[in-house]
Formats: structure tokens, sequence, C-alpha cells
């Protein structure tokens, strides 16, 4: 059952209070030092309990279902249909993960960490609502994967693109490939926050992200993969911030 904190209210976007007392109280930018709520995982955003159970929150699995149905059309597309070869139509699949990487790492860093500015309330809660509650509640994991107001019309615009670009049947192997990017990337994500990796790229993936959490909030924008960090230089690794990081990451957990 999902955690409730609230009676149910007639409001459609309203925000609760401690919505609102939460925001009035941040810094208005993603800086370390963060986050300042220990011992509290998360808070209700809005008083409707349809929009924040069924559109602003997911479960982990659920995006395994939204998205499942694409990505094995998609595939089944790419080695079977008549209008593509199998290599071909692999190659393309591929070429989907890989753009979802690099579209992984642009939303992350320049639309994530946008700052919309901190002088008035709808300028610090944007920001807030965009990425910043992530920083401030990490380990909420009723939204570590995107709810669904976030990845539908996501998927829509990608989808879209594609389809005007690749034309009618090429955009279908590539817009499957993206989805399972996409669902590496959001699994991937919880697992960095509940997960304890014990193979070696996951240990990296984890650590890079934590580092990116606690210490340096401006490196480590790759969640699924380090790559485009690497190739970008804007990966950071070190042994001390690594200590560092999950010591603050124990700490936080531990209230």
């Amino acid at each position: 059952m999902r955690p409730d904190t609230t009676e149910p209210h007639l409001g459609l976007l309203d925000y609760t209070d401690e919505l609102i007392e939460t925001v009035n109280h941040w810094e208005g930018h993603i800086a370390a030092p963060m986050p300042k709520h220990r011992g509290k995982t998360r808070i209700r955003v809005y008083k409707n309990r349809f929009i924040e159970d069924y559109f602003a929150t997911a479960h982990p699995a659920t995006p395994g279902i939204w998205f499942g149905g694409p990505i094995l059309y998609g595939l089944y597309y790419a080695l079977f249909s008549d209008a593509l070869t199998p290599i071909g139509g692999a190659g393309l699949f591929v070429l989907g993960i890989i753009a979802w990487t690099l579209l992984e790492y642009v939303l992350h860093r320049w639309v994530f960490h946008w700052d919309f500015g901190k002088e008035t309330f709808d300028q610090k809660v944007k920001s807030f609502l965009l990425h910043g509650y992530h920083h401030e509640f990490p380990n909420d994991p009723w939204r570590l994967v995107a709810p669904p107001v976030m990845s539908w019309p996501g998927a829509l615009i990608v989808g879209g693109i594609y389809y005007l670009v690749a034309g009618p049947h090429l955009w279908i192997p590539l817009f499957s490939g993206t989805c399972l990017g996409y669902l590496t990337y959001d699994w991937m994500h919880y697992y960095t926050h509940h997960g304890r990796p014990t193979w070696w790229l996951g240990k990296v993936i984890r650590r890079s992200h934590m580092v990116h959490h606690f210490k340096l909030f401006h490196l480590n924008m790759g969640i699924s993969s380090p790559v485009w960090d690497v190739v970008i230089g804007t990966f950071g690794w070190s042994e001390a911030a690594i200590k560092d990081a999950l010591a603050e990451e124990k700490t936080l957990n531990k209230g």
C-alpha cells in the first residue's frame, strides 16, 4: 500500500503545506551541503491523492509495465519486419540505446540542474519539483523512477522526433532501443539508492552517483553509464570523495 500522510483533498494541483514549507526553507539551488532532512525519507507534494499517487509518484516496477510492450514490439519489428534487414534493424535498436545514454546526460546536466532562480516561490518550486526534491530526499522509493507526468510526455516527444527524422519504419527500432535505455536508467537509478552492487561496474555506477549527490553535485551526470561523463570531462572520481559521499549517505539513512 502507498504511504499516506494526509487526508483526501479536493484540490487538483494544490501543494501540501509540508511542500510549501520545505520549498520556502530550501536554498533554491542544487548544491552541497545536501540534504538537510535527515531521518525523513519523503514528503507529500500534492494534496489531491489521485494526482499524487498515480501521476506524481511511481512504484519502481511500473516503468517495465509502461515501456515493456514498446520494447518487445520494436525488437520484434527490428528483427522480423519486411521493411528492415535483421542486421539493420538490430543496429537501429542499439543506436536507440546509445541515443538514450546521451539524452540522459543532457537532460540531467542541462535540464534537471537548471536554476530557475530563487527570488520567488514560483521560481524555487520549479527547480525543486524538477530535481531539487530528489537531492533533498534522495531515497524516497516512490520518486526514484520517473512518474507518468514526466515519462509519458517525454516518450511522446522523443517518439515524434524519431518519426519525423527517421520515417515510418526506422523510427520503431530506434524508439524501442531508447525505451530500453530509459528503462535501464530508471532501474539502475533505483538500485544505486537502494541496492548494494558487488560487481565492479555496479560499484562504479553507484559510487559515482553518490559522489554526485553528496560531494560534487556538478559532476557524474550519467546514471546508467559514466561514458559521456568520461568523454565530456565531468567524471569525478577519487577515493576521498567516495569515502566522504558514502559516509554522508550512511549518516542520512540513520537519520
